[in-house]
This record gives C-alpha cells, structure tokens and sequence, in this order.
C-alpha cells in the first residue's frame, strides 16, 4: 500500500513567505522584498501580482533609484480585512476591532461578576459586541475572532479554554463561540497570544528570546525563544502561575499550596493587604480592579498595612520573574496584564533591582525589563494576532501524492 506524502506546494510556500515579511517588515519595494526573503526577482514579481489582483497588496509610492525609474513601494491593504481581538477574564470581556494594517478602529468593555462559572454570560457578552463592532462592515471582510483566555488551552480534541475554577470543560470553547457569531474563532491562553503580540509588534520587537509575564486575576506567562513561541507538548507551558514560592503556603485555586498565583493574581495581591492591616480591612473586598486602585492610593498616601503588600508583592514577584531570567535566559521580559499594568508602575523599579539580586548575572548581562506597551489593549492586540498569524499562513498549503 502506497502511503499518501505531504509535499510542499513551492507557490503558495512563496506567497506565505513574501506576505508574512513585507507585513512584519514593510512597506517596501520589490527589490527590497527579493533581497531580504532570498526569493528571486521573478517569483517575488509573480506573487506581488497577484497578491495585488486579490486586494491584498497595494503600490503605496515610489522611491527613487540609482539611475533607473523609480521603485514602488508595497504595503498590505488595511481595508483587506478585519480582525478582532477579544480578552474573555473571569472579571471582564474585552473586544477590540482592527483592520489589516492593526489599526484600532473601535472597542467595547465589559465587567463580569467575579462569581460566574459558566461561559454562557461570556459568550453572549461577546456574540452581542462582536455583531455591533462589525454592523457597518460587510461580514466577509472580518477574517476572524482571536481569544485569549486564562488558564491551559488544549490541543486535543478541540480548543478547550478557561481557568482552574471554571465550569468550562465540557466543550469547546472556539467551537461555542463560532457557533454563536458565525465566524471563524481562534482561541489561545491569553499570555501567549500577549507574547505573539510583543514579538512581533511591541517591546520584544527584534528580539529572539522574550518572556510575558501576564498578572490579572490569575498569573501566567508566555515564552518566545528563538523567535517562536514555546507551547510545550500539550501546549501548557507558560503556566508559570503554579510555580511553587512556598511548600507550605497558601492554598492555590488550583488547590496546590504556594503557588505564584495566590500571591500574585489580584485576590492574593488583596489577601496580602488584609493580612497586614490590623484594623479588619474590608476595602479589599468586591470589584477587583477598584480594590487593587485603592491599595495603590494608600500606598502612595503611606498607609503600612499597604505599604507592606506591595512589598510582598515585589518580593514574590522579583523572586518569579528571576526563577524564570535563570530558566529561559531572555533579553526582554515584559510585565503586562490588567493588574500588571496597574500596579507595575508603582513596583517596577524595584522589581528590577531585585530580580538583578536573585538572578545568575550570566541570565541577566543583556536582559531588560519593562511594561508592555500596548497597555490594557495587550490581550487583546495579541488575540488578533492569532487570527492574523492564520491569514498570514494561508499561502502554506499541502497536498497529498502517491
């Protein structure tokens, strides 16, 4: 019995090639697009054309020459297309519409009551904004829905997401959402698709070894090396969150002992506040994004019980941050996620100086710490990502032979 044999098809293999870079890298001319994919002229002629036919590709200008006509300029076509990029938390839902070029073109954000534990409320919080972000557009134009999500995203059988204390293993979450909107729907944790987004966009831009640290209601991680993203086999790695800090420390949600998310998602950032405070604080409870803005203010206003959570928080977090730098060896790592963004302009600093104390000074001779630049649109930006790291491999196809 002859065996079917994947084989590349050369064409559609250029197609992917020329249109991922001239979109990581562009705009730029022709020449410039041969010279730096190693594609021959004429190939890159033959599939700038035709990616012209389809709409994809525009001539946005010339450039001139050395003795010859000038040079167009080519440039993806914002108009092409649309994404949206959707941050799906216990506590909100997120969206935010591009366009092709990830210009920000509208967004909606909604808060979510702390204690639900089915994705019903989610999914229809999402099915609602996504049908009024694209009521102006033709429905063919949107290429597709990325989520971000907490928790282990599973490969197998369908994309199954959610956090260690959601209801939300019974289904497939891509597979509810599409259902509900009619479009194509790309889920993935949402610190990797935060690391995608800096990798290729943000502060990570042209570096090959990054790491995201994600801290919101729970804590992860995403792990670029080598230009890649590191998903490990079952794509769980970067769950950085149920590192241990402490063998005999808090109970976890996941219902470990000591895990990095007790003491670094917002609930343990605010449990912190109250083991210090002597005067039975109760400022801590309800809505977690006011809470964590009130710690802030009273730590700035030098209040002791909060004073001493955050210095709890830098040591937890410096200590995690290095255990990672020792691991991974990045040049870049990038705090972000709602309350990483909060708070990290407060501790930031600090972190640095004490991640510099515990981390090998091999690890850390070229490594630069910061917060990620596209602010509280991060997941959301890094979800879209998803959906256009899939147009961008649209060319790559395969056949079978005999």
């Amino acid at each position: 019995m002859l065996v079917p044999k994947r084989t590349v098809d050369l064409r559609r293999l250029n197609h992917t090639v020329l249109l991922r870079h001239l979109y990581l890298h562009g705009p730029m001319s022709r020449l410039e697009l041969s010279q730096q994919t190693d594609l021959s002229p004429s190939t890159v002629t033959n599939v700038v054309t035709a990616l012209i036919q389809d709409g994809v590709l525009l001539e946005t200008g010339a450039t001139k020459s050395r003795g010859g006509r000038p040079r167009a300029i080519l440039d993806i076509n914002a108009h092409y297309g649309y994404l949206i990029g959707v941050d799906l938390d216990e506590t909100h839902v997120q969206l935010v519409l591009f366009d092709l070029s990830r210009r920000k073109l509208k967004a909606t954000y909604d808060a979510i009551s702390p204690g639900v534990k089915t994705p019903e409320p989610h999914i229809a919080v999402v099915a609602r904004r996504v049908n009024e972000l694209i009521a102006d557009l033709p429905r063919d134009k949107v290429l597709g829905i990325g989520v971000g999500v907490p928790g282990i995203v599973e490969p197998h059988p369908l994309l199954v997401g959610g956090a260690s204390t959601w209801e939300w293993r019974a289904g497939s979450l891509a597979e509810r959402i599409a259902h509900a909107i009619d479009l194509p729907v790309f889920v993935e944790n949402g610190a990797k698709a935060m690391a995608l987004a800096e990798a290729w966009y943000g502060v990570g831009r042209g570096a090959q070894d990054i790491i995201v640290v994600l801290l919101g209601t729970s804590v992860g991680a995403g792990v670029v090396t080598q230009g890649r993203l590191f998903r490990g086999t079952t794509n769980s790695a970067g769950e950085w969150g149920h590192t241990k800090v402490s063998l005999d420390g808090r109970i976890c949600r996941c219902g470990g002992n000591g895990c990095l998310d007790s003491y670094l998602g917002v609930p343990g950032i605010l449990t912190s506040w109250r083991e210090h405070a002597s005067n039975g604080l109760t400022s801590a409870d309800g809505d977690q994004v006011a809470a964590l803005e009130r710690l802030i203010t009273a730590y700035r206003k030098g209040d002791a019980a909060a004073k001493a959570a955050v210095r709890d928080t830098v040591r937890v977090l410096s200590a995690g941050i290095a255990n990672l730098v020792n691991l991974f060896n990045p040049e870049r790592v990038i705090i972000g996620g709602w309350a990483g963004l909060q708070i990290g302009e407060v501790i930031l600093e600090d972190v640095i100086e004490g991640v510099k104390a515990q981390a090998l000074p091999a690890t850390q001779a070229s490594l630069l710490i910061g917060l990620s630049q596209f602010r509280q649109d991060a997941i959301c930006t890094g979800a879209a990502c998803l959906v256009l790291d899939e147009f961008l491999s649209l060319s790559q196809e395969f056949s079978t032979t005999e």
